[in-house]
């Protein structure tokens, strides 16, 4: 396709502007302050160069975020799992295994990206990430970032992000490695194992995890006549294998090279909802991702970072017997410069370029690729005066044939003494049509417009040494939201079709107690939310004011942690309320519990780990017509050493 001569007016005046801004950065730091002046985590550089700025990660300031907690677990488990367990947001899981999507504040799977290791996840197709897929491992860590964040994340981070980074290696620790294996209910089965090793300057590590399930868990079916039936679940069989590997070299002082490699295949059974006859439907998944990163330290207080990353993503859908396949590729270039100018201000400007393709059967040709370059700069600076920190990002993005806002957000905290701090936080977010949205055969539309808005977070934050207690409230104003909804035709179109409005309130405590034996860790959630159609621009007006569709008004979770030597449990509790489906029927609230228990024996090399899944045997959905399984128990054992 032909890019205008406007856009293209525009990506070069951007990227002048932009590289100037970066040089300028470099240059700046070349008067060297005082070292008496600097704050102690830049000091800590000439030890460890590449970690100070990326701690400095002033695009937060002003946001709210969950953190996970380990838990009594072995071996991977999968990322829908690990988030429903304490339900810190809305988890979309259609049957055990099967799609899971995520949403933060009613915003939906499209304005929620994953971010893992710093690839953004999300599929070019249709925008949507599935958590099911995605692998979770006891060392991972593991963040909920609540607020809009377009100006630090690009398109579709319009009301959170799910951030997940590997363990960093330690270097010198020599060979490491561990396997472990797991069975379970409804002919669950788990081997995984990993190696590591690591030198003075280098280390390496591999991780693997192969898994099958029959998942033919029994559920109650009401009948015609009304009365409840046992029914057994069909077509429900997967099997995945999943590998990851991780390199770092440091050059020297001023040089670290870093790869990261993931590849995946899945292959599903896809259950029918209890309205359906069976009939054969399956779903194979294949992923190759890889990132290499380069980290330049010119001087003891800043930082380039340079990234490269390729992902491939095939799938393949059958509907009995009719198979349809696409796939999906994405290169991506980006480059920024963080520096700390003084004792209080810090810096940080950069771009990227990012190409995306897709061969889908239902697009209108479907052997051609269809794609689109995007391009963007950003510029954020951060000011620091004591317990006091502001923000400000800035961002401007090019998409080929299609113009995309400048954003921007404004944040900050404020210490409040002995009364806690408070934190606000401002933004402008967006997000860009989905190749789906613009090349479906007969139905997609080129001249979509992007979806975008405005969120606000205002927080205060009480933290003592044993307790700490949080409350948010937040709105988000999303326009111009592109839905897919039937014409007078009967067939399913996108189009900008809805102003959508979510605003609420979101509170979380945390209380540790312990002994010389026991140690005891209790925290808590909640979240009350109105996510509301404000206006309607598709002749639906039925649905003003409505609560959108599998978003909850009310959910929460708690969860208490034990430990004493080698053992250690866990409980959690999640909540959920009442839902609607697309229909406007309503979806019964529930509550489910979760048992971990864990015990490390043998010098603690060897562990055996056992969970006890919805324990109290609730019987539940979470789509309309897809049941989801019982009581279930998980039994592992692992090995690691050294």
């Amino acid at each position: 396709m032909k890019r205008s001569a406007r856009f293209d007016q525009l990506v070069r005046t951007g990227f002048n502007l932009l590289f100037l801004g970066i040089f300028f950065l470099q240059w700046l730091p070349a008067q060297t302050p005082d070292s008496s002046r600097l704050p102690l985590q830049l000091k800590a550089t000439k030890l460890l160069p590449e970690l100070t700025i990326r701690d400095a990660r002033f695009e937060r300031t002003g946001y709210s975020f969950w953190k996970a907690d380990s838990l009594p677990t072995n071996g991977s488990i999968s990322l829908s799992d690990r988030l429903l367990w304490e339900n810190v947001l809305d988890v979309r899981a259609n049957a055990p295994g099967t799609l899971a999507t995520i949403s933060v504040r009613g915003a939906g799977a499209s304005r929620t990206p994953v971010i893992w290791n710093g690839l953004n996840l999300q599929s070019s197709m249709n925008g949507v990430v599935d958590v099911s897929l995605i692998p979770f491992w006891p060392d991972d860590q593991l963040e909920i970032q609540y607020g809009g964040q377009s100006a630090a994340k690009s398109s579709g981070a319009m009301a959170g992000s799910v951030v997940i980074d590997q363990a960093r290696q330690p270097f010198g620790t020599g060979l490491s490695g561990f396997f472990n294996g797991m069975a379970g209910s409804f002919g669950l089965r788990q081997g995984s194992a990993g190696a590591g090793f690591s030198a003075k300057r280098f280390a390496s590590r591999i991780r693997f995890v192969s898994q099958q399930a029959e998942n033919d868990f029994k559920f109650r079916n009401q009948g015609l006549d009304g009365q409840f039936y046992p029914t057994q679940q069909v077509n429900n069989f997967q099997k995945k294998t999943d590998l990851q590997q991780f390199n770092e070299l440091k050059i020297n002082d001023k040089h670290t090279v870093k790869t990261v490699c993931w590849i995946q295949d899945v292959f599903r059974e896809l259950p029918p909802s209890t309205t359906e006859s069976p009939r054969e439907t399956w779903q194979t998944d294949r992923a190759h991702r890889a990132q290499l990163t380069w980290e330049h330290a010119p001087g003891i207080h800043t930082l380039w970072t340079t990234r490269i990353a390729w992902l491939d993503d095939f799938l393949a859908f059958n509907l009995a017997g009719d198979t349809d396949t696409s796939r999906s590729r994405q290169a991506l270039l980006s480059t920024e410069c963080a520096t700390a100018l003084s004792k209080k201000w810090a810096a940080r400007a950069g771009g990227t370029a990012l190409r995306q393709w897709a061969q889908v059967d239902g697009y209108t040709d479907s052997i051609q690729w269809y794609g689109q370059t995007r391009l963007a700069g950003y510029a954020m600076g951060e000011f620091r005066q004591g317990n006091n920190r502001f923000s400000v990002l800035l961002r401007q993005e090019w998409a080929e044939v299609q113009a995309a806002p400048f954003t921007w957000s404004v944040g900050g905290q404020i210490g409040l003494g002995r009364v806690g701090e408070t934190r606000f936080h401002f933004s402008r977010n967006f997000n860009l049509p989905t190749l789906n949205d613009r090349y479906w055969k007969n139905l997609g539309k080129p001249d979509l417009r992007p979806e975008k808005g405005y969120s606000a977070d205002l927080a205060w934050s009480l933290q003592r040494a044993v307790f700490s207690f949080e409350l948010t409230g937040f709105e988000l104003i999303m326009d111009d939201w592109i839905l897919w909804q039937p014409d007078s035709t009967g067939l399913f179109r996108p189009g900008n079709l809805r102003k959508v409005w979510s605003r609420g309130l979101e509170a979380g405590v945390k209380w540790n107690l312990s002994n010389r034996e026991w140690k005891v860790d209790f925290s808590g959630r909640l979240q009350f939310s109105k996510t509301t159609n404000l206006e309607v621009y598709g002749g639906s007006e039925s649905v003003l004011g409505k609560q959108l569709p599998y978003t909850p008004r009310g959910s929460g979770g708690i969860s208490i942690r034990v430990s004493r030597g080698v053992f250690s449990a866990a409980y959690l509790q999640q909540f959920t309320g009442v839902r609607f489906d697309n229909g406007g029927g309503k979806i019964g609230a529930y509550q489910m519990g979760n048992l971990l228990c864990s015990a490390a024996l043998w010098k603690r090399r060897i562990s055996v780990d056992l969970r006890l899944e919805n324990l109290w045997n609730v019987q539940y959905e979470i789509i309309r017509y897809r049941p989801m399984p019982g009581r279930a128990w998980r039994l592992g054992v692992g090995y690691k050493w050294p």
